[in-house]
């Protein structure tokens, strides 16, 4: 099996996972408004590929605390 990376440990951690989830909600909220401006549908479709990718994270951030806690 291979070694850990130090990296890889670091995404498993609660609140990097959290703060990924943010950035993301904050990328989707940025194509939203631009697909709002424009009306242009790819950037409706990325706004809520963004926002599904940040409830994941975000998710998967409240189950690490969970099980953490636990």
């Amino acid at each position: 099996m291979a070694k850990e990376s130090s990296e890889q440990k670091l995404i498993e951690r609660w609140w990097v996972r959290g703060v990924v989830a943010l950035a993301l909600a904050g990328i989707a909220y940025g194509f939203a408004s631009l697909a709002i401006d424009s009306g242009a549908l790819w950037q409706y479709g990325l706004a809520i590929g963004f926002l599904v990718w940040a409830f994941a994270q975000a998710k998967r951030s409240a189950k690490a605390l969970y099980t953490r806690v636990r």
